[in-house]
């Protein structure tokens, strides 16, 4: 059981450590959010869709790296 938890905890120090795109996308997520409530701040109805706002733009860089991850762990498969 613990060499799971080790294992589990690898992998995500590795995507938030290791892998910067994820730290940055998520800094540019939050201000490009801010952005938008700053903006919209008179008007509600634009201001609350900011929170889908911002759970795309975290679920696109998700997907993202899932792929790009994927993608290199598939080179590596192959590599031998």
């Amino acid at each position: 059981m613990m060499r799971l938890l080790a294992a589990i905890w690898e992998n995500i120090y590795d995507l938030f450590v290791e892998d910067g795109s994820i730290a940055l996308g998520t800094v540019i997520a939050l201000v490009v959010v801010g952005i938008w409530s700053a903006l919209t701040a008179a008007h509600s109805d634009a201001r609350e869709w900011g929170g889908l706002l911002l759970f795309v733009l975290l679920m696109g860089l998700l997907l993202g790296n899932l792929y790009r991850t994927g993608q290199v762990a598939a080179r590596k498969r192959v590599e031998g």
